[in-house]
């Protein structure tokens, strides 16, 4: 049961100004209207004023209801220097583990929601196909899809901005997650939305001026951060304990430890900032 996605229909237009041409799909009459091309004038409501330029519009029509996105280009704002690099590790159980040691807890936002599905799903297939009944219902499904999408983007959105506002490196696995999802966690997996954390992650951290590292996700989970020995025997479930020093750990906090140290294992980060690996 996966989040159904809403139709769109995309208008790519001129930056304002190019050859003397305006920007025609520009808000007017004071931000309550907008000019779509074979359309004409349609009123539209703005919750925030337009950044920068305005290269593309996308109309998306979504449960009923239409929005105007727009896709601006601005300037890099960068954030001062923070002093301080992360690894994350991603998961199920716990959406991310920090190699500073915070636990992000996972939502879980379908696996919360999968029982009013299964009601709504049951009733569209009891009402008779082609009726406004029918169709009220399958109103009712997408309207739950919907809100599970925006609840997952906006826990995205939130945890991609604490990270890049309180590190200047991030690290994470690049994980492979179209291969993983055929696995009996597709589900799960699915529900987490890394690949789209990902790149949420990556578009704040470069309009921050922040660096993202992606390294190679193998053995980090079997790997001792302390003293380096690698085997399964390493990692039993949650729990760490090396074989060879004795090293003890969460297994995923050790885990994301190492991630930091694939991508920093000098202790500079992209900025040429020196700082400890831990």
């Amino acid at each position: 049961m996966g989040s159904a996605p809403a139709s769109t229909l995309s208008i790519r237009t001129p930056p304002f100004g190019w050859l003397g041409y305006p920007f025609f799909c520009k808000p007017v009459d004071e931000g309550r209207r907008i000019n779509i091309p074979k359309i004409g004038s349609v009123k539209c409501k703005f919750h925030r004023p337009l950044e920068g330029t305005p290269k593309t519009l996308q109309i998306v029509h979504d449960c009923s209801e239409w929005y105007a996105v727009y896709t601006c280009e601005v300037h890099v704002n960068p954030l001062p220097q923070a002093g301080s690099t992360v690894g994350v590790d991603v998961g199920t159980r716990y959406f991310a583990i920090t190699s500073d040691g915070e636990f992000v807890h996972n939502p879980r936002h379908l696996g919360s929601a999968l029982g009013k599905l299964r009601i709504q799903q049951r009733t569209v297939s009891r009402r008779k196909k082609g009726g406004n009944r029918r169709r009220n219902a399958v109103q009712q499904v997408a309207k739950t899809h919907r809100k599970i999408r925006r609840s997952r983007q906006d826990f995205h959105h939130k945890t991609a901005r604490k990270l890049v506002s309180e590190h200047d490196l991030i690290a994470h696995e690049d994980l492979k997650v179209s291969n993983m999802i055929k696995s009996n966690l597709a589900r799960s997996i699915s529900d987490v939305g890394w690949s789209a954390f990902f790149d949420i992650l990556r578009g704040k951290a470069e309009s921050a001026g922040r660096v993202v590292v992606r390294v190679p996700p193998q053995d980090t989970s079997q790997r001792c951060n302390a003293c380096g020995h690698t085997c399964r025997e390493n990692r039993d479930n949650e729990v760490f304990r090396c074989v060879s020093c004795g090293h003890e750990d969460h297994a995923d906090w050790n885990a994301a430890k190492n991630i930091l140290g694939r991508a920093v294992p000098l202790g500079v980060n992209g900025s040429g900032v020196s700082h400890t690996v831990v």
